[in-house]
């Protein structure tokens, strides 16, 4: 718990001085595409090598021209289920690269170590391991540039602004980075097996600096406890279909249950961060299975625009903490709990009220041009459903509030 306050003090300082810092310098950088072109340069950035797949190699995109001394890094994890992949193979994580690059980020797509397909299948503990082992890279790609900007300053980041996400499994690496403060969090069982890996901060270099980043990009991602998430934790934004059976929705055994150790996906984390009050913005998509951006341009114009929103709020003075919680004290939602309707108030005019069961099931949704709404719920079963409700003014966070049906 005193890591957990310690990092939520942190977060609120620099955001407070990230704001003050940014505010006169935003304007359409970091929301526009304002640079026409990216620089992409590839290096060596962690002790573990490979002489056929690159495991210690990313790839780091620039705006080119750029003049900014200081800027925000967003570092992102490919997909590919721990034994496939790399940084140029997901195209998710490239355009992501390429777009946020122009927009004035300097951002990173990184391999990382991975497994045996057959030996994962077989093996839970071969599993963990290749995970552990890759969450060790993804913490060394941060001190990279944490080390750069102390020494060589190549890249020209803002070592107080670093943003961490991936696809997929980047997103599962990532999110172990994030939500998981220390050894004393974990089980005997992963205790051992990190600590034979290097210990907490891994072995893949780069020692003597931080790994900590002030917010997370998941897409389609996954925790194997959801109890890693607690207050103070830091923000995130979201994106995941609601029948993805490669990382369980809601907790199971990944890829069709194939690997014997257990992932929770939004539909288990996404009550955690509504009790917590952990500032974030999710984005399901009902009906949709595994990572359904990566084959959609409408859909990943979604999750590429949600972000963009999302880190430019933390950065330029709306922090999504702030925006959330102004929301979120102008709504109501009662009765609660309900039988035979859900009514929904807010100061804010509404655009859309959408309601998903536990699930994540998409039961009801209506259009409004109003400050209150209605859902009838008598037809419902018993049960805990959520209500998403979005604003007619889009620089306005949606606001997700818990509902039980009697």
């Amino acid at each position: 718990m005193k890591t957990k306050i310690y990092s939520l003090f942190f977060f609120c300082a620099t955001m407070l001085m990230m704001q003050q810092a940014n505010a006169q310098a935003c304007g359409a950088r970091y929301k526009d595409q304002i640079f026409s072109n990216v620089t992409k340069t590839t290096v060596t950035y962690s002790s573990h090598s490979s002489p056929t797949l690159n495991y210690d190699k990313m790839d780091i995109y620039q705006p080119t021209g750029d003049t900014v001394a200081m800027r925000p890094l967003i570092i992102l994890a490919h997909g590919g289920s721990f034994y496939g992949g790399s940084k140029t193979q997901d195209g998710t994580v490239v355009s992501l690269c390429n777009n946020f690059a122009k927009r004035g980020y300097v951002t990173a797509s990184i391999n990382y170590r991975l497994g045996d397909a057959i030996s994962m299948y077989l093996d839970s503990a071969y599993a963990v391991e290749t995970v552990l082992k890759a969450l060790s890279d993804g913490k060394s790609a941060i001190r990279f540039f944490r080390k750069d900007a102390a020494t060589t300053n190549t890249y020209k980041i803002n070592p107080d602004i670093i943003f961490v996400g991936g696809n997929s499994a980047g997103a599962v690496l990532y999110m172990h980075s994030i939500y998981v403060d220390s050894l004393g969090e974990l089980t005997p069982f992963l205790q051992n097996i990190i600590n034979n890996n290097g210990g907490f901060e891994g072995n893949s270099g780069n020692d003597g600096y931080s790994s900590e980043a002030l917010a997370l990009i998941n897409l389609a991602g996954g925790i194997n406890v959801p109890e890693f998430v607690s207050p103070g934790n830091k923000p995130s934004v979201n994106f995941q279909g609601t029948v993805d059976n490669t990382v369980p929705y809601s907790c199971d055994y990944p890829i069709n249950g194939a690997v014997k150790v257990r992932l929770c996906g939004l539909g288990a984390l996404e009550p955690l961060y509504t009790q917590y009050n952990i500032p974030h913005v999710s984005v399901l998509f009902p009906g949709d299975g595994h990572c359904p951006w990566d084959g959609s341009a409408p859909k990943f114009a979604h999750v590429d625009t949600t972000t963009r929103d999302f880190l430019y709020n933390l950065m330029c003075g709306q922090s999504t903490a702030v925006t959330n919680i102004t929301a979120d004290a102008n709504v109501s939602v009662y009765p609660n709990p309900a039988s035979s309707e859900v009514n929904v108030n807010s100061a804010i005019r509404i655009s859309t009220l959408t309601m998903f069961n536990n699930m994540g099931q998409l039961v009801a949704q209506s259009n409004f041009q109003n400050t209150n709404g209605r859902i009838n719920t008598t037809d419902f079963a018993k049960g805990i459903y959520y209500v998403k409700i979005e604003f007619a003014d889009k620089n306005i966070a949606s606001v997700t509030r818990k509902v039980v049906i009697e």
